[in-house]
């Protein structure tokens, strides 16, 4: 496949591209290194978006200074540039790196319904599973199937493009409505903690992205659901990372970090509160009732 992000690669010092995972397809580049290259000004030539696993060091972008955290999905067009500061735990940062050709991510926000120059209303917005998923399918059909199906991998270009514009961009996200009563806002934050329950959400987030106070979400959930919007959030992430312990092999760490715990030490405790048991002897438990099954 045709290299268009050459330029970016040569940015990166050895010794970190050296110890960067790298898939690249003809349209987008994903980069998952374990250090962020830092004190050195880059200029994007396409459009640039980093994923924050955990929280990341202070970065200027343009000439505002921000302070990412764990959740965030930092977005950039072309022409922006970026000075990440010096950061005393960089072993401790994990993050990705996804960098999209400027023509093709222009002709798919066109074609999902986008009017207008594609616009960043801010640098700082919050991934979502869709967004984790998304990737992930693309490295996994690099990795394991190459260039042999190029009618996938562009199917898996346009998926990827399409998440990323929804989250990055207002236009792409819940808009207000002229009317509806409680339900219809209990049911918009629903929508929302669902989206956006793997990444580093608060009340106070879904609230203002469907817009109303924090206040009153409180209250209308009470109504109608039986449970403070917190408590949802909690409930649904246990919800998935149980689902996960039962039906794949993924870490407990990983899980924890899937499902928008804070680290693999709060999920083990909040898991434990619910189950009564550890995430690990959850599993284990599940292991040996199937030896005994299959016996």
């Amino acid at each position: 496949m045709q290299n268009n992000f050459d330029y970016f690669i040569e940015k990166i010092p050895v010794n970190i591209h050296n110890h960067t995972k790298s898939i690249i397809t003809t349209n987008i580049a994903i980069f998952v290194p374990e250090k962020f290259v830092t004190d050195r000004k880059m200029i994007v030539e396409e459009y640039h978006f980093v994923i924050c696993y955990t929280t990341p060091p202070e970065a200027t972008i343009g000439s505002t200074t921000y302070q990412f955290k764990k959740g965030s999905l930092i977005c950039m067009a072309p022409g922006d540039d970026i000075l990440v500061h010096p950061f005393n735990d960089s072993s401790s940062v994990k993050f990705v790196t996804i960098c999209v050709n400027k023509e093709f991510l222009e002709e798919i926000y066109v074609q999902s319904g986008g009017k207008g120059q594609l616009l960043f209303h801010k640098p700082d917005n919050m991934y979502s599973y869709q967004l984790l998923a998304a990737v992930e399918a693309l490295i996994y059909e690099i990795i394991n199937y190459g260039e042999t199906n190029p009618l996938m991998i562009e199917s898996l270009e346009n998926r990827l493009a399409i998440q990323l514009l929804r989250d990055s961009n207002q236009k792409f996200k819940i808009n207000a409505v002229e009317s509806g009563g409680p339900e219809d806002t209990v049911q918009k934050a629903i929508r929302y903690i669902e989206t956006y329950y793997s990444s580093n959400i608060t009340v106070k987030a879904v609230s203002e992205a469907i817009y109303t106070s924090s206040s009153y979400l409180h209250k209308i959930f009470l109504q109608h659901v039986g449970k403070t919007p917190y408590q949802y959030i909690m409930d649904y992430r246990h919800m998935k990372a149980k689902s996960m312990l039962e039906t794949t092999d993924i870490s407990i760490e990983e899980i924890a970090r899937q499902c928008g715990f804070v680290n693999s030490a709060h999920f083990s405790s909040t898991f434990k509160q619910k189950e009564g048991i550890s995430p690990l002897v959850y599993r284990k438990s599940l292991a040996s009732a199937e030896g005994v099954s299959e016996n």
